[in-house]
């Protein structure tokens, strides 16, 4: 009887160092700030990534981005970015930018800052406690559930809404406009911002960068049979 206790105690013992360890090692686990703030969704030829502890490597479908890594597409190259919440950014060809995210699981105030080329975007009607923004060094673009269009990141930005309303603010003044959907908003290197209804030709070229298929022309050429030159093009999506 005392040898069967004796066993029962150290096999208790075992059990409650092993439950000790397993504890420790998910609690450094949810304590770490390395939290997933968006995920690769698609990626079309030359497209890579950049966290803070390695270099540009190839770009997959399915990876996790955390708080802080850069993605960079190259010629004819797309990227699709999806959030948490569902937002998502399509990053057009020859961009750069880079993804934060802070609060709760990386999803309460999500920031992404374009160094050059542009961006459609899908952004999700955002909680009270939310934030979404589109940031350059000159401008900050809040969203709080619209599409557009962003562009620049080397000085002088364009932003095109689609849907919603957004509030553009330039760094360098803090001066700041409204930018309804239908509207063209600007903020440049000298501190000026401003924005005009927008032309139908820039709409729909917004509305195509922000929808879920985007959509490309392909152009042909090719003879009739008297020898002269025809060129056809073709629409598609991908």
């Amino acid at each position: 009887m005392i040898m069967f206790r004796n066993i029962m105690i150290k096999t208790l013992l075992v059990l409650a160092c092993f439950s000790a360890s397993i504890f420790g090692i998910l609690s450094l686990g949810y304590g770490s700030d390395v939290v997933s703030v968006a995920m690769i969704f698609k990626t079309v030829q030359d497209v890579t990534r950049k966290s803070l502890s390695t270099e540009w490597v190839k770009a997959s479908k399915g990876e996790n981005l955390v708080s802080g890594d850069q993605l960079k597409t190259g010629q004819r190259s797309l990227a699709v970015v999806k959030f948490l919440d569902n937002s998502i950014l399509r990053v057009r060809e020859q961009s750069v930018l880079t993804i934060s995210g802070e609060g709760s699981r990386g999803s309460a105030i999500k920031t992404i800052q374009l160094n050059g080329g542009a961006v459609g975007f899908d952004v999700q009607k955002q909680h009270e406690n939310e934030l979404f923004q589109l940031t350059s060094p000159t401008s900050v673009a809040s969203i709080r559930g619209t599409k557009g269009k962003w562009s620049g990141g080397r000085g002088n930005d364009t932003l095109i809404v689609t849907e919603g309303l957004v509030n553009l603010k330039n760094n360098a003044t803090n001066q700041s406009v409204n930018v309804p959907g239908g509207f063209i908003g600007f903020s440049n290197q000298d501190g000026s911002v401003s924005s005009r209804k927008a032309t139908d030709q820039e709409l729909a070229d917004a509305s195509i960068i922000a929808s879920n298929n985007s959509l490309n022309e392909l152009d042909l050429q090719f003879k009739d049979p008297q020898g002269q030159s025809k060129e056809l093009k073709l629409k598609y999506n991908r």
